[in-house]
């Protein structure tokens, strides 16, 4: 309807679709001049359940009546404040001269939207409105608004890593040190020879083998602005938020040039479009590839900005983030070999002090498929282990000492046997803690001891799948054979338990061994008893498994690359 010229809002429709409206633009921060009918469409086609059930020539009708209201409203404010101030600059101080102005169709316009802000959709409008100030509901939005802020985002670089703590990983070190040290702190190079510096660099790998480690540990290192992005606090429920973290920290790291950026977790944010299950999943990759393709330094003055990204399910990323341009490189970390286990255990135990009877190549060659947050368990556990021994030790020690005069025997009747051990430990703790210490524990260092005793209560990542295990069949099990035994022997447990033989005199040893023979001979049980004794990773790969077309793919790979890793 129009009266006067002027547009006006008719209905209840045209309430909601008003308030869509201003949603959108407080959003997206986007000038009501720039706003068209069909972008309002597709956002509500997108995300309001109620209003896209509305007939689609009704829906559009209302937008465009809104959006005149809203463009006569922003126009006539203008005025008003021209107007104003050139009776402010008349200043004659007659009153009696000012005509008061008629309402307007717009001025009634801005009344009903008062009045729908104040009663909500079946309201009773100011007093409701007070009421609800004083409820829990009120504190509640009163928070919701408070988080909603835009809160500042850090770009301090992480403390309390270094690459000296990281062992075993020398290759990927090189490969970051290529692409992070000159492109961050020398981009004049790169400018001068025409040569576009790395813009994304993808980290993949198992869980547990250092990827969050490595790039802090890097941050660090460079010195230079780090802003890091959790890929599961970015998504958020509502429309449009989840977006606008990703501009936000992207755009704060364009202003602290040069800064490196870390996305945590990135396959949460940046699944395939094509199997994402909402609208909002596909929003936030399109506008992480927009902000992937605005980091180029002739779009930022020449200032680099890196992203460091780290995921264990590089498959599941969407392709577009892949190709060039965006995470041109790919660095591969994967489980490590025994000779990248004694490094990596090398670095984790610099600062506990170790016996001389630690020995690192024993170590490394039973922890087979640990990868580096299952070696650091390790090391935990085995100074956990020395220090329940030592408490042990005080116990023990301070029961030996205690006579009838330290203890009323009739208050020990009233207790249990844990209670009196708890005080025994705590009067030997407060009260005599400059006595000798017990006999064996005068060092304070781990010993070999302790990580043979915690080691097989530890479950390395790479087992829990179930790929591959110890069978628990010796060769007490195998009746006579011994020929067939002493063949295997020489031919594998050899080989496996004691490699630096063969390499000293520069045997070879087999790479395969065929066992054959009638059904029930015990070929299967002398496999597993060979396993058992050489203490190997068993996978059991069935014939018939492999001929089914489906499965055979992906049984055999999977088993393949498990047995590389495994038995490194």
């Amino acid at each position: 309807m129009s009266r006067g010229g002027r547009s006006s809002l008719q209905n209840s429709l045209d309430r909601d679709v008003y308030q869509v409206v201003r949603k959108h633009i407080e959003t997206y921060d986007q000038p009501l001049s720039k706003l068209k009918s069909h972008v309002i469409y597709d956002h509500i086609k997108s995300s309001n359940s109620s209003l896209k059930r509305r007939p689609k020539k009704q829906l559009e009708d209302s937008i465009e009546r809104v959006l005149l209201v809203l463009q006569e409203d922003e126009a006539s404010e203008d005025e008003m404040a021209e107007l104003e101030g050139a009776f402010a600059d008349t200043g004659n101080g007659d009153d009696d001269l000012q005509t008061p102005a008629k309402p307007s169709v717009d001025f009634m316009n801005q009344q009903i939207v008062s009045a729908w802000s104040k009663e909500g959709p079946g309201g009773n409008g100011v007093e409701k409105s007070k009421k609800r100030e004083g409820t829990k509901g009120g504190e509640r939005e009163s928070k919701r608004l408070k988080k909603s802020a835009p809160e500042k985002i850090d770009t301090n670089p992480p403390s309390g890593f270094t690459l000296r703590d990281l062992g075993g990983v020398d290759n990927v070190k090189r490969q970051l040190k290529d692409h992070l040290v000159l492109p961050l702190l020398y981009p004049e190079e790169y400018t001068e020879r025409k040569i576009p510096i790395p813009r994304g660099i993808l980290l993949h790998g198992p869980p547990g083998c250092g990827k969050t480690v490595i790039s802090r540990a890097f941050a660090a290192s460079l010195g230079v602005p780090f802003v890091e992005i959790l890929g599961p606090s970015v998504v958020s429920g509502m429309s449009g938020e989840s977006e606008k973290q990703i501009r936000e920290h992207f755009d704060r790291a364009k202003e602290v040039a040069p800064c490196l950026i870390f996305i945590d977790e990135i396959d949460v944010i940046a699944p395939k479009r094509d199997s994402a299950q909402s609208q909002m999943e596909k929003r936030i990759v399109a506008q992480l590839l927009i902000s992937m393709d605005s980091l180029a330094m002739e779009k930022n003055n020449g200032k680099p900005v890196i992203v460091l990204a780290a995921t264990n399910r590089p498959d599941s990323l969407d392709p577009a983030l892949r190709r060039g341009g965006r995470f041109d490189t790919e660095i591969n970390m994967g489980v490590p070999n025994e000779s990248m286990r004694e490094m990596i255990l090398k670095a984790l135990t610099r600062e506990p002090r170790l016996s001389d009877d630690v020995d690192f190549s024993a170590l490394a060659k039973k922890t087979a498929g640990f990868v580096g947050a299952d070696l650091k368990d390790l090391v935990s556990k085995a100074g956990t282990w020395s220090m329940d021994q030592f408490r042990e030790a005080l116990e023990k020690q301070a029961m030996e000492e205690e006579t009838e005069m330290d203890v009323d025997g009739s208050e020990l009747a009233k207790g249990s046997r844990m209670d009196d051990s708890i005080e025994r430990l705590i009067r030997r703790v407060k009260e005599r803690k400059d006595q000798i210490r017990p006999a064996g524990f005068e060092d304070t260092a781990i010993t070999m001891e302790a990580f043979d005793a915690v080691l097989p209560t530890i479950v390395p990542s790479s087992k829990r799948e179930g790929f591959a295990t110890v069978p628990d069949t010796t060769w007490r099990d195998v009746g006579a054979l011994e020929n067939v035994r002493a063949e295997l022997q020489m031919a594998i447990v050899e080989p496996i338990k004691n490699p630096q033989r063969f390499k000293a005199v520069g045997i070879t040893a087999a790479t395969g061994v065929l066992l054959w023979g009638p059904p029930g001979c015990g070929k299967t049980l002398l496999a597993k008893a060979v396993a058992a004794e050489s203490k190997a990773n068993f996978i059991s790969v069935k014939g018939p498994e492999l001929l089914n077309k489906v499965r055979c793919h992906n049984i055999f790979f999977c088993n393949l690359l498990m047995t590389l890793i495994v038995c490194g």
